[in-house]
């Protein structure tokens, strides 16, 4: 399977399915709640934590 074939799959599933588009909508309501909070005041124990669920979802790089 080509590249431009599998692109062309991902993207006919990401408009069948558009829930599953990164983004803060897939957030769980513990993981949005715990971002919130550490956004309020950050914490540099969990900063990678927060890192990561931010770049997961596309925010950041």
């Amino acid at each position: 399977m080509r590249i431009k074939e599998i692109e062309a799959r991902v993207i006919r599933l990401e408009k069948r399915t558009p829930g599953f588009l990164p983004g803060p909508d897939r957030y769980t309501d513990e993981e949005l709640d715990a971002l919130i909070d550490w956004l309020r005041q950050p914490d540099p124990t969990t900063q990678s934590w927060a890192a990561t669920l931010l770049r997961r979802e596309g925010m950041i790089e």
